[in-house]
């Protein structure tokens, strides 16, 4: 069992299924209450989560645990004027792909279910619908060291590329 301060697997799976829903309510919460309670599903101190982005929402340049589990992961809003429905985000999603590449071999990931969001006005949307797409990573499978994520969607005009590094238990990020 990890200690209390790590992330663990039931944090990491919590942030891939629930981040755009009650982790996006906890993100805002925590925006406002100086006394909000860090962790999953909201991430709020990025301990765990690995999107492909530069920093504060991303994890380009950033140092994560060896001994924390982790979520490489993208999240894709889809939305529009009101009525924006279900089977219009349906339709964009069915005909997204999006791949991932983990220090040049492929990564498999899992495609979360289409949720509607919580807030779709901070997207400019009136409606808007969301799922994400990434992998929940063990301890074990980020090695100490840099890592090199590029992450490639099919109606983007260029690949996400970033950098991130594991700390090893002890030092860095795992203190």
């Amino acid at each position: 069992m990890p200690p209390a301060n790590r992330v663990t697997r039931g944090d990491a799976e919590a942030i891939l299924q629930t981040a755009g829903t009650a982790g996006l309510v906890l993100i805002k919460r925590a925006e406002t209450t100086p006394r909000a309670i860090p962790g999953a599903p909201a991430d709020v101190d990025r301990r765990a989560t690995i999107r492909p982005f530069k920093p504060p929402h991303g994890a380009d340049g950033r140092a994560f645990c060896a001994e924390d589990w982790h979520v490489i992961v993208l999240a894709i809003i889809d939305g529009g004027d009101a009525p924006f429905t279900r089977q219009d985000a349906e339709a964009s999603r069915n005909s997204l792909t999006v791949t991932f590449t983990l220090d040049g071999k492929p990564l498999s990931t899992t495609r979360t279910a289409l949720k509607p969001s919580t807030d779709p006005e901070s997207f400019g949307f009136e409606e808007a619908w969301w799922f994400q797409e990434g992998r929940v990573m063990s301890p074990d499978a980020l090695s100490v060291g840099s890592h090199r994520l590029v992450v490639v969607q099919s109606d983007a005009k260029r690949p996400m590329k970033i950098e991130f590094s594991i700390d090893a238990p002890g030092s860095g990020a795992c203190l």
